[in-house]
């Protein structure tokens, strides 16, 4: 019988003044982390941020269905409960594509002899095998270079958590959003169920494994700011020195070193930076 454990978890919100969106999660043979993607308008989902609004229902929903053992089974069933919510809960008819709450989630699921990786967006995972290198999953050096230069492109100046408020930077991730999220074909996770046709799926064979399971905003340590040299130097550090003490590394360059977002340009000064560090054993 595979075996998951907790060794330490995370999740730090990323203005006082804001929801945290993220959320993290354990259940069954599954762990996840969860983030809202930030709205791009006036929320309409009965709470302060539709952002929080899918990742609370999102980990809801991953709660519940937990006892499923199957990756697919399991979004499915998650697919099923956010459309429902989606349509029992909204306060209005949707405007425009973009409005509709999404995210990004990585999920692990420990099973007879490994375990198996599933996401959607730009979550990140690294997996140690015992005795083997480690593996990364979902968001990486490509991915986060892209939106680094399109924050460049833009030239907005000033505090970092201002600049995807500004016309320019609305108008560009609105369009993004928008293709992302095609009515019964979301790219991402969303209420709606098009985007279970969309997720990405790795399989690790090994007896004993660790995981650690970050959404962007922790992940940014290594793969945006450069804080930390590789995945190996990461999973080190995170074994030396804990979860606690890379969120400290995390907030003191980005609101010491680099607050103004000269140095490594990003729409917001702070993420929302949530991690889960696990042990996998069959």
């Amino acid at each position: 019988m595979p075996i998951i454990s907790v060794i330490d978890q995370i999740s730090l919100g990323g203005f006082r003044h804001k929801e945290n969106e993220d959320r993290v999660g354990l259940g069954g043979r599954h762990a996840w982390v969860i983030d809202g993607a930030t709205g791009l308008g006036e929320p309409f989902m009965g709470m302060g941020s539709d952002a929080a609004w899918l990742a609370q229902r999102a980990h809801e929903a991953l709660t519940r269905h937990a006892g499923l053992t199957r990756p697919a089974t399991l979004i499915a069933a998650l697919a099923d409960d956010l459309v429902g919510r989606f349509e029992a809960e909204r306060t209005r008819p949707l405007s425009e594509a973009w409005e509709l709450p999404c995210g990004a989630f990585m999920l692990a699921t420990a099973g007879e002899g490994g375990l198996t990786i599933t996401w959607s967006g730009d979550c990140r995972a690294l997996v140690q095998p015992a005795g083997g290198p480690v593996m990364a999953f979902g968001a990486n050096p490509v991915s986060e270079d892209a939106e680094a230069a399109l924050v460049a492109s833009i030239g907005a100046a000033g505090d970092p958590a201002e600049r995807y408020r500004q016309p320019e930077a609305l108008a560009q991730l609105r369009a993004l959003r928008a293709v992302a999220l095609a009515a019964g074909n979301a790219l991402i996770l969303a209420p709606d169920h098009g985007f279970v046709s969309h997720l990405a799926e790795a399989a690790v064979t090994a007896a004993e494994a660790e995981v650690l399971l970050m959404t962007d905003g922790f992940a940014a340590a290594e793969l945006r700011y450069g804080l930390y040299a590789s995945p190996q130097a990461l999973i080190e550090a995170v074994r030396h020195d804990g979860l606690a003490e890379i969120a400290r590394q995390l907030r003191r360059f980005e609101i010491e070193t680099d607050p103004d977002g000269k140095l490594k340009p990003r729409w917001k000064r702070c993420d929302d930076a949530t991690a889960i560090w696990l042990k996998i054993s069959n």
